[in-house]
């Protein structure tokens, strides 16, 4: 057989495309610190009165039993300004039904807890709202569960940098602050790291659902 001269190639009209993102919605509250101290205040109060413990994804730290703590009469003094920006924060995802917030829960992360991976079946979009926190008592991780385990291999394999500027990392933790509120999917698989602290991290967590 005659032997092909093997000659140069170029391929033309190279182009990648980056599919199905999910959105994340985040923003902070404004003048939180004038809140923050009363908030924690209630939310200790109310752990005092209700020590009943919630034992889903949390490990070694409490949840409030409930998940209407909207309703309890110490929310009170904080409910229009949690409840407006959630709606504000809300109006990212376009959705043109009703939205309706369905539960809300009070979290105090202690030494050596935290919260395994999961997710909130039953809601459409899940938040929490950071009050009193730092990286080293648990940083909040959206783990890439679906495309991330599906295509482990391949992205072990590829540059750090392109991962991260595309938002394809097989982990990803979102900046925050004390009086940030982050949105989400209730579907997107999150966790919280171990607190190596001696403080507490306290959040405040939510479900909304389409009505």
């Amino acid at each position: 057989m005659q032997k092909q001269k093997m000659t140069d190639s170029k391929l033309n009209n190279v182009t990648s495309e980056y599919l199905f993102p999910t959105q994340i919605a985040k923003g902070t509250i404004q003048n939180f610190d004038d809140i923050q101290q009363n908030l924690i205040d209630w939310i200790y109060d109310y752990k005092e009165k209700n020590s009943g413990i919630a034992k889903i994804s949390n490990k070694k730290g409490w949840q409030s039993l409930s998940k209407e703590v909207f309703v309890d009469e110490g929310f009170e003094p904080f409910k229009d300004t949690i409840i407006q920006c959630m709606d504000q924060l809300s109006k990212e995802f376009r959705i043109f039904r009703r939205l309706d917030l369905v539960q809300m829960w009070l979290n105090i992360n202690g030494p050596f807890s935290y919260n395994v991976s999961h997710r909130h079946p039953g809601a459409d979009l899940s938040g929490v709202l950071w009050i009193k926190q730092t990286p080293e008592s648990g940083r909040f991780v959206f783990d890439n569960m679906d495309t991330g385990y599906r295509d482990a291999m391949l992205l072990y394999g590829m540059d750090a940098e392109h991962l991260e500027e595309r938002k394809m990392p097989l982990e990803y933790v979102p900046q925050y602050e004390n009086g940030t509120m982050l949105l989400f999917p209730a579907g997107f698989t999150h966790r919280v790291e171990i607190n190596e602290t001696t403080e507490d991290r306290i959040s405040l967590s939510f479900n909304l659902k389409i009505m």
